[in-house]
């Protein structure tokens, strides 16, 4: 559609990118051929000249939303936002509530394009975030995620969510080493770009006008990740700091992980933690709400917090002691990976067959024929479905020029599921 053939009940919803000097040809026709402008006041304020009607947004959205369906039933409104407004603006509420049949919108650059250009950082590998209109703790732990995996994070703040909230939920997590890109003002004359460590930042003001690109600090974006920042889970044995042998290795961690079945938003119960190898790889593959780490034994115990902070695993709480005496303050599990018991077998499968979740899934690893078979009975008297793997591992060794198979110790998994109801 042309301007020259806009008719009613269409809505024009045109993104001003970072200012008025970014609108082209096309969206000033659009505007010119509007009979009333919508938006917020200092939007509608760089368009004094405009002959039609103001309609300036009010609080709640919704009734401005409201208003503009309402008007644009007989004339042609045009909706102003900033950036684009399909990039977490109002062009997804518009077509939420009227569908994408009446609007027409005419995209423009995003705040995180403009901060990029700025610096000169690509933004293809940024992962883009919003605080507005969200609950901050939830979107704090995505920004957490994408650091963790290497990723930069592009952040749009509110105002309680601001560059100084943020750094400093930041350095409460363990995230202390990451650097902070902030854009203020963007494509107005106090336009002001800075760099800051959290620490910086954190004691600061910014203008409510911002946008922040949160790069990941050395311990997660360099080498100490065996030169694989990207990679979300896989990595060796040497990839932990251990015990000899304390470790699930990487080929049964990797069909532990697939036997958990792990979905966004779970409570996971690590028992037996060790070096943390199966609680990290587990944060790092779905968005869980929590992990817990239990392992009893100090030494290791120091180890998984080194582990976890090399990582930067913040979703994954490390606790030192016994299982059966710590579970009962922990929230409820979704799924638990039980690596290691000894003689608190049976009393953390009574808890745990007690607190596991409807739908929840057990998987646990055994060497001795006695587990397996102590544990089998357990999980079936308890009315749990049961399925067993064998795992027998052979890694490859030099033997002079040649190679040769060196077996590993057998390994078998045990997955147990509540039976569903009828």
């Amino acid at each position: 559609m042309k301007p020259s053939e806009w008719k009613p009940p269409v809505i024009a919803v045109i993104g001003m990118g970072a200012g008025p000097q970014w609108l082209g040809g096309l969206a000033l026709e659009w505007i010119g051929a509007a009979q009333i402008l919508a938006g917020s006041a200092r939007h509608l304020a760089q368009f004094d000249e405009h002959t039609g009607e103001k309609l300036f947004f009010k609080s709640p959205l919704s009734d401005s939303v409201e208003e503009i369906g309402r008007v644009s039933n007989t004339r042609r409104i045009a909706v102003i936002c900033s950036g684009d407004p399909l990039f977490f603006g109002i062009g997804k509420t518009l077509a939420k509530r009227f569908g994408g049949e009446r609007l027409v919108i005419i995209p423009n650059i995003s705040s995180v394009q403009t901060l990029c250009a700025a610096i000169c950082e690509p933004w293809d590998s940024a992962e883009a975030v919003s605080f507005h209109g969200q609950r901050g703790e939830g979107d704090m732990e995505r920004v957490l995620e994408i650091l963790q995996r290497g990723r930069k994070a592009a952040v749009l703040t509110d105002p309680q969510h601001t560059p100084q909230w943020i750094a400093r939920e930041l350095i409460q997590r363990g995230e202390s080493q990451c650097r902070l890109i902030i854009g203020e003002d963007l494509g107005t004359e106090s336009e002001r770009v800075r760099s800051f460590l959290p620490s910086e930042a954190a004691c600061l003001e910014f203008s409510p006008l911002n946008v922040l690109l949160v790069k990941p600090g050395s311990q997660v974006a360099g080498a100490d990740l065996a030169g694989a920042p990207q990679r979300v889970f896989g990595f060796t044995e040497d990839a932990f700091e251990r015990d000899a042998g304390m470790i699930t290795k990487m080929e049964v961690r990797a069909v532990v992980l697939a036997s958990l079945q792990l979905e966004q938003g779970q409570v996971l119960w690590d028992l037996g933690a060790a070096t943390g190898s199966v609680s990290i790889e587990a944060a790092r593959i779905a968005r869980l709400q929590q992990v817990f780490a239990i392992e009893k034994a100090p030494a290791r115990h120091a180890k998984l917090l080194r582990n976890l902070e090399k990582f930067g695993a913040s979703r994954v709480k490390a606790i030192c002691a016994e299982a059966s005496g710590a579970l009962a303050a922990l929230p409820s599990p979704h799924r638990v990976f039980i690596g290691g018991s000894g003689a608190d077998l049976g009393a953390i499968l009574d808890t745990v067959s007690q607190r596991l979740l409807p739908d929840g899934i057990v998987v646990q690893t055994a060497v001795l024929l006695q587990t397996l078979e102590r544990s089998t009975a357990f999980w079936k008297n308890q009315g749990f479905e049961v399925s067993i793997v064998q795992l027998q591992v052979n890694r490859s060794v030099p033997t002079g020029k040649e190679l040769r198979l060196e077996a590993l110790n057998p390994v078998f998994i045990l997955s147990a599921r509540r039976k569903c109801a009828g």
